[in-house]
């Protein structure tokens, strides 16, 4: 019976080949849409479960107070690490470990830069990381290096453990240990080489001073959880370590400690005032929508095509009835016929991903898998297949076994207006959702063109950043290094800092100035530099000067922004005295602010000082009238003179400006894609509901032309039942997107405003959309013989 009704279906489908195009077609790209986000979503939800310990790994918060605003780091001292192992029994292991940073090895002049972390011996064990060659415990020794299999290979060759690298131009490590690559979606994705701690704080005194000091915060802090613990129960106890042992101007923070656990250090690791502001986990359960819509939209054109045609069913329905079929029966064979279409569809929809994937993870910016051989892949499509067949073929299942045979079989039977209601709510929903993700879409760009669009203080055009990470380059001497970069003529200026301007700057809430409320911790910014500093990146000064040479005073001088301005003094603030790090300083300038951090997060007070030892970073601004590639060779001959164990890697700032926006633009490409997906399945839905009506009322143009009807209101008559659709859609759909685009602007602390203009050419769009769509049917009936469509059958 069964082999029957799908014999059934497939002649079905062979003998309406449009329809069954139509049917196939958008079903398949919503599924293909629906596989793609959930392949992402299912990424995204499982980041970081690849680590066997992932239910008791955590890492050590604190949420601190700067005046009204409360921020949560995880940033902290290296003597809270012992704190931790001796008053908490809670945590079966603890593992103090340093920053991500880029380091350079070097091995028979072969010279590689990849990102690494020094790390407590225990890490590895923590984090299960599968070591494929070497000793048991790698990081034992402090001269040992344990790099990952594709580092190891490309610098080393297939037997790298117990040769010696150079690491950072400075000492020989020897290799211990081989690991495999860190997941993609996993935290540690970019680490390619673990260090011992004890070499970091061996490598100058700088270094060996952090062992104890409870004010340097360099250091993060993870754990593991006793099997017998929970992160609640420990949370009251953790609270005080830090607060109870550090200064004076340290409690003045109130720091506050607390466990993240691992589950949460993807989707929820963005803190707004102490509250996680689950803005990542929003993105993920955004898409999801998104997917299950546009899946929706397919499935709502295949119910809307089935009943359409139901008058052609009708009498296939009728002599089934009177030759003793039950509904029970009907309903199986057409949904049968929806599990085939389905089932077709399916596999489209798998070409449509094969093809699309690389596209897709590009435009994620990820290196997913698609788990084509997984059997609990096999075993979600298989479902996938049934649930989507079976949403999509249960209405018109049930529609279509309802016929009364007397009624067709009398040739009485016609849709009435209640059969075409559930159509027309299902396409005035196709609307909605259109006009929505319309809406959605535009607001998104808007919202990272506001964004951009932001003054940022500085100039990002032509201005090369690079990195120190050696100690020859690092002890170079300054004005010597500059002389000679400023005489090859690619270089018009140049300087070093403690940071980039498009990077991060240290924080201290313990600056002091005359008519200062005692109680206040405001957090201000800092960045050590040199006097070219400002000048170099181009500052915009509103009130001062810029650091001169010529005025011995400005060794203990301050450049700061409006915000720090009006925080101090509202007014006279140049020539007033400031106090932090145990010296006075003096303001000689104040400069716009700067956007140093996401553009969408609320900016802070800042101040940059002079500090030649602060050489983390050269900023160099090149010389315009030079090509690009001349410059650079300039540059680096420079630089190689002063150390040639450093490979030449340089940022321009214009693109470290633009990752900020990377997150955002991604996920507004993705969504904007998506969304014109959805739009396009909703347009082919239309438009084979627009050639089935067309095709219905063949005899009634005829009529209408003979008796004189032109073009235009024959086009006019067929288009207006689905204009009256929109305009209803167009009325439902304006508030709720207005209501939803607004939640979502409210993420932002500086946000566009929705301009009216974007609701009304919303509206126009979505009309214009849909006469494109329904015209071509529309006036290719209108224009038809009436002789032709008059003839009898």
């Amino acid at each position: 019976m069964l082999q029957n009704y799908f014999k059934i279906a497939w002649r079905n489908l062979i003998n309406s080949p449009g329809s069954s195009l139509i049917n196939i077609g958008g079903l398949a790209i919503g599924m293909a849409v629906a596989l793609l986000i959930g392949v992402w979503v299912f990424d995204e939800l499982n980041f970081n479960k690849s680590f066997e310990n992932y239910d008791r790994l955590g890492q050590v918060y604190h949420h601190i107070t700067f005046g009204e605003d409360s921020f949560a780091m995880t940033e902290f001292p290296a003597p809270m690490g012992d704190v931790l192992k001796t008053d908490f029994p809670e945590f079966e292991e603890i593992a103090l470990a340093t920053f991500q940073q880029e380091h350079i090895i070097d091995f028979n002049e072969k010279k590689l830069s990849k990102a690494g972390l020094f790390v407590e011996p225990q890490f590895t064990a923590m984090f299960s990381v599968k070591m494929l060659k070497g000793s048991e415990k790698p990081l034992a020794d402090v001269h040992s290096i344990i790099l990952s299999k594709t580092l190891a290979t490309t610098l080393l060759g297939n037997e790298p453990v117990g040769k010696m690298i150079k690491f950072d131009n400075r000492d020989l490590l020897m290799v211990t240990g081989v690991f495999e690559e860190f997941p993609s979606n996993s935290e540690f994705n970019d680490i390619h080489m673990l260090m011992p701690l004890t070499y970091f704080f061996s490598v100058n005194e700088a270094h060996r001073l952090k062992i104890n000091n409870w004010e340097d915060f360099s250091f993060q802090c993870f754990v593991l959880m006793d099997e017998e613990a929970s992160f609640n129960k420990v949370q009251p106890k953790l609270k005080q370590v830090l607060y109870d042992r550090t200064s004076v101007d340290g409690k003045a923070m109130k720091p506050q400690g607390f466990l993240f656990p691992m589950k949460g250090w993807h989707l929820y690791s963005d803190f707004k005032n102490g509250v996680s502001t689950q803005s990542r986990i929003r993105s993920v359960w955004m898409f999801t929508t998104l997917g299950f819509f546009v899946l929706l939209i397919a499935c709502i054109n295949f119910m809307n095509l089935s009943t359409a045609r139901s008058e052609k069913r009708s009498r296939e329905v009728g002599v089934r009835k009177v030759m003793g079929s039950q509904r029970k029966q009907l309903v199986i064979q057409f949904l049968s016929e929806s599990m085939l279409i389905a089932f077709l569809s399916f596999c489209f929809a798998l070409g449509v991903v094969a093809v699309t994937f690389p596209w897709f993870n590009d435009l994620a910016g990820k290196q997913m898998l698609m788990p084509w051989t997984d059997l609990r892949f096999l075993l979600i499509s298989l479902a996938f297949v049934f649930i989507t067949g079976g949403l999509a073929g249960s209405y018109p299942a049930l529609y279509l076994s309802s016929f009364s045979p007397v009624k067709v079989l009398k040739g009485t039977f016609k849709t009435g207006r209640f059969a075409l209601l559930p159509r027309k709510i299902m396409v005035t929903f196709q609307f909605i959702t259109s006009i929505v993700l319309i809406v959605g879409t535009v607001v998104v760009y808007l919202q990272i063109k506001h964004a951009k669009q932001r003054p940022v203080g500085f100039d990002r055009q032509g201005i090369l950043q690079v990195n120190v990470r050696t100690d020859a380059l690092a002890k170079a001497d300054y004005n010597a290094l500059r002389n000679e970069l400023l005489a090859t003529n690619a270089v018009e200026n140049m300087a070093i800092s403690d940071f980039p301007v498009t990077g991060a700057m240290a924080g201290d809430g313990s600056l002091s100035w005359e008519g200062k409320d005692p109680a206040a911790t405001p957090l201000i910014a800092l960045n050590s530099c040199s006097h070219d500093f400002p000048k170099t990146n181009g500052f915009q000064f509103v009130e001062g000067r810029d650091f001169s040479r010529e005025y011995s005073i400005d060794t203990s001088a301050v450049i700061i922004n409006e915000l720090a301005a009006k925080l101090i003094s509202e007014k006279d603030i140049i020539g007033k005295k400031i106090m932090f790090g145990q010296k006075e300083r003096v303001i000689v300038g104040v400069i716009k602010d700067q956007i140093r951090w996401t553009p969408y997060m609320k900016q802070s007070p800042h101040l940059y000082y002079i500090n030649y030892a602060a050489n983390r970073y050269l900023t160099i601004r090149l010389n315009q009238k030079l090509s690009m590639q001349e410059a650079l060779h300039k540059i680096e001959a420079v630089i190689k003179k002063f150390d040639d164990a450093a490979p030449f890697d340089y940022k321009f700032q214009d693109d470290e400006y633009a990752r900020l926006f990377e997150d955002e633009e991604r996920l507004g490409t993705l969504a904007a894609v998506f969304s014109a997906l959805a739009i396009f399945i909703s347009c082919i839905g239309i438009f084979g509901l627009a050639t089935f009506a067309a095709g219905q009322r063949v005899k009634e143009i005829g009529i209408r032309k003979v008796l004189g009807a032109s073009v235009y209101s024959l086009w006019r008559m067929l288009s207006y039942d689905f204009v009256k659709l929109v305009l209803i859609a167009i009325l439902l759909g304006l508030p709720l997107s207005y209501y939803l685009a607004t939640r979502w602007l409210q993420q932002y602390e500086y946000r566009t405003k929705i301009p009216w203009m974007v609701f009304l050419v919303t509206a126009l769009l979505a009309v214009a959309i849909t006469l494109l769509t329904v015209s071509y049917q529309a006036i290719k009936a209108a224009v038809m013989d009436p002789v032709k469509s008059l003839r009898t059958d």
